[in-house]
């Protein structure tokens, strides 16, 4: 499991990385994350965060990504603390915290 440290110092190079060289274009291309948390025969649950702040959570039956369990949901303009909250939680196995921050579609966290 990461610990806080570690999911803070990828947040932040997500959300503020400047290499030199790289152009937008290049982030667009590249500018997400995600972090997986899930089980050998159980569920799998995927937390993409985009370098622009949308966040999008998806779970699946399993590892094998075949089932879809729910609708992808996301949420725009996710500041880069919640980031950093919401990788946390999932980290850690907190699901239910996870999900009560896309309970409503395209808010604002």
């Amino acid at each position: 499991m990461p610990t806080r440290d570690e999911i803070a110092v990828a947040v932040r190079e997500l959300y503020e990385e400047t290499l030199l060289g790289m152009t937008e274009g290049d982030y667009e291309e590249h500018g997400d994350g995600s972090l997986r948390y899930g089980y050998d025969e159980g569920p799998m649950y995927e937390l993409q965060i985009t370098r622009g702040g949308i966040a999008r959570l998806t779970e699946w039956a399993d590892q094998e990504y075949e089932t879809e369990l729910c609708p992808m949901r996301e949420v725009e303009a996710l500041p880069q603390e919640k980031a950093v909250l919401l990788w946390e939680l999932l980290a850690s196995g907190e699901i239910e915290a996870v999900r009560s921050h896309f309970q409503v579609a395209k808010r604002p966290l």
